[in-house]
């Protein structure tokens, strides 16, 4: 669905639909990742085409994200950057075992830093497995370009 309305997308306006279906589509991924992170079931034996739909939620939050910051709308940007950060989330702790999320996760900085760069926004983060490692060696993909 995200893919289907990404290029008719106008996230700067409120009344687009779709916009509005593409919104709802990265909501519903946002949803199953919340019951994803509630459960105790391991990243590692999970289809990892999931991830693109991760990987593709996380894009279209940025553009969203793009929009308000635009808009002046600080209730919704903060918002988003939450939302941005749990599938930043997923698609890291993801990565320190495969590595398509790794290299998921590495575009979509990329993506943010493309897109919401001087808008004087820190990026999103959230905490990770890899994050709490003191050597960057220790990150099983790490070494990769």
């Amino acid at each position: 669905m995200i893919q289907l309305h990404d290029p008719h997308a106008k996230p700067d306006s409120p009344n687009d639909h779709s916009a509005m279906q593409m919104l709802a589509a990265t909501r519903a991924i946002l949803d199953l990742i919340y019951k994803l992170c509630g459960t105790t079931y391991d990243l590692q034996y999970m289809d990892h085409s999931c991830s693109v739909g991760w990987f593709l939620a996380g894009a279209a939050i940025i553009r969203f994200l793009k929009a308000k910051i635009h808009a002046k709308d600080e209730g919704e940007v903060a918002r988003l950057e939450q939302e941005l950060g749990i599938v930043k989330f997923m698609l890291r702790n993801l990565g320190a075992r495969t590595i398509i999320g790794y290299r998921q996760i590495i575009v979509l900085e990329d993506i943010y830093k493309v897109e919401i760069k001087g808008h004087g926004r820190k990026a999103a983060t959230a905490p990770s497995a890899t994050d709490q490692r003191a050597d960057p060696d220790n990150l099983m993909f790490g070494n990769m370009q």
